[in-house]
């Protein structure tokens, strides 16, 4: 079990300063005192520990206004394909979201590019080079707000709250809306929040985000073309292609007017959808189900 903690004390402090130093700065053959800047006095700190208390990864966050920079982000190398990185870069996050920041800003080293491509964030010019020999490139990530989102923003809006009051578990797993099209809808969840014992997304919240992404479909839908109804699940299957070690992101992509309409005639309307669920950029599950729509 791996844990994203805040350096307390002296000793936590020092511990995390040294693997900064051994993992970004040793092998250039920099000093130790390299791996600090003048920001961390008022910089956030993040380490991620095992559940030995053994030091894996490191973070910095630095807030500036509505804007923060990530900074010396580093996983130890025996740990670096555990989708650990992605949990740090997203504890990270969600301290910038807590202090209302907007925008995300990062010089990454050409090689971790992609791999911060995949956590959302955009290659926007070239960054510094260190030391004379280390290429890096800005990127910069926007913390945008569910009312930015493509279409009908209000009602995506109002489904993030019906599922927060009616179903509470939806924010435990911290599943978020992240895009509605008209026909194509996706949400996230925090992998922090839904780990099993191996470290990879619980197979229950993989149901259940599926689950609720194709629910959220037809929500969204009828309430777009006026409909009231009650949806319930009838049936599900899903298939568990890989484990979930990077960020949890569904999709399912419908188009529902004309199944829906007979609810304007107090008939029951049954609805099947294929609900994909993603990995960073990998497909992990397939789920298909059957949703019931009890007219009201």
């Amino acid at each position: 079990m791996y844990r994203v903690v805040t350096p307390q004390t002296e000793a936590e402090l020092e511990s995390y300063y040294q693997l900064r130093w051994q993992l970004l700065r040793k092998s250039w053959q920099q000093p130790r005192g390299s791996e600090r800047d003048e920001f961390d006095e008022y910089a956030l700190h993040r380490m991620m520990v095992d559940n030995t208390g053994k030091l894996v990864a490191v973070g910095r966050l630095y807030v500036s206004g509505d804007e923060a920079q990530i900074r010396f982000m580093a996983v130890v190398p025996e740990c670096r394909d555990f989708g650990l990185g992605t949990r740090m870069v997203q504890a990270l996050e969600q301290v910038a979201r807590q202090q209302g920041v907007r925008r995300l800003v990062m010089n990454a080293r050409e090689e971790a590019v992609a791999f911060y491509g995949r956590c959302g964030f955009t290659v926007v010019g070239e960054g510094p080079i260190s030391f004379g020999k280390i290429p890096h490139r800005q990127m910069i990530k926007a913390l945008t707000s569910i009312h930015q989102i493509r279409h009908c923003p209000e009602l995506c809006d109002d489904l993030q709250s019906q599922w927060h009051s009616r179903i509470p578990v939806s924010e435990k797993m911290g599943i978020k809306i992240i895009q509605y099209t008209g026909s194509r809808f996706k949400t996230k969840a925090n992998l922090t929040a839904n780990l099993n014992m191996h470290e990879s997304m619980f197979a229950g919240s993989i149901y259940s985000q599926c689950v609720l992404t194709g629910w959220g479909l037809i929500w969204l839908q009828m309430k777009e073309f006026g409909l009231n109804g009650d949806i319930v699940q009838g049936s599900g299957d899903i298939k568990y292609l890989k484990p979930v070690w990077d960020e949890p992101t569904a999709e399912v992509t419908g188009r529902l007017r004309e199944q829906l309409m007979p609810l304007q005639a107090g008939e029951r309307v049954r609805i099947d959808l294929e609900v994909i669920l993603y990995s960073g950029e990998q497909k992990s599950a397939i789920f298909n189900g059957r949703y019931v729509i009890l007219p009201h």
